[in-house]
């Protein structure tokens, strides 16, 4: 390993003295990730960029580790001045792909060489949450700005889930009423409790996941000036 480029990398801040809202704290609230996800995140990218000058092939990065990119690349003197003058000596592009069968398996050689440069690297796997395999990655996505301030967002794995609890609980509430006839707690508090535990149980569930799960689809390349980059898929 290139001990001295990783060291640069490992301490490069990504904000100016006196930032308030911080890179971490933007790249957070538009992705809609937790802290411990976001740090994460942007470790990944460091990684993604040292590879990107030491792989010694185009790499592609992830899709969590491209929003890191996308939003790293809006910071302009950050990104061309600080990084690639400064700390690398060389340019890292990024462009989308054009679209078609080709550039779909340029992409898809990219991705994979990137994972197995990865393990050789740095002595370990990377995390499937932030690198899906690769079927993960060619995987179709569709993307869209939301207001959340505007408009509720609900997973459709979350949505299943909240249909099939909300028939589970109708379904112990019917059985509820057959035993509150012989019983003396009244039939509201029995239906209101079963659909407490129900609500805790989901929130349970999904405070156990840090952050979104591996969509792939976007890639790029890096090195000289003349180095490019893409995203994966059409």
């Amino acid at each position: 390993m290139n001990t001295t480029l990783w060291n640069a990398l490992a301490t490069f801040s990504f904000d100016e003295e006196g930032d308030e809202f911080t890179f971490k704290a933007r790249l957070a609230r538009e992705n809609g990730w937790t802290e411990f996800f976001t740090e994460r995140a942007i470790e990944e990218y460091r990684r993604y960029v040292y590879l990107c000058c030491e792989a010694g092939h185009p790499c592609a990065p992830s899709d969590v580790v491209d929003q890191v990119w996308h939003l790293h690349l809006c910071y302009t003197r950050s990104y061309w001045i600080r990084l690639c003058n400064e700390t690398l000596g060389q340019k890292i592009h990024h462009g989308p792909t054009r679209g078609g069968r080709d550039e779909t398996e340029k992409f898809t050689d990219w991705y994979t060489q990137t994972l197995s440069s990865y393990l050789v690297v740095f002595g370990e796997t990377p995390a499937h949450d932030l690198w899906p395999t690769i079927e993960v990655y060619l995987q179709k996505k569709s993307f869209q700005r939301v207001d959340t301030s505007k408009n509720l967002v609900l997973s459709k794995s979350r949505l299943v889930a909240a249909v099939t609890a909300i028939t589970l609980s109708l379904g112990l509430a019917g059985c509820g009423m057959i035993a509150v006839a012989s019983s003396t707690i009244p039939f509201g508090v029995i239906f209101v409790g079963v659909l407490l535990i129900v609500a805790i149980c989901i929130l349970i569930k999904k405070n156990k996941k840090g952050g979104p799960g591996g969509p792939g689809g976007c890639g790029g390349s890096c090195g000289s000036d003349s180095g490019c980059g893409g995203c994966g898929g059409d």
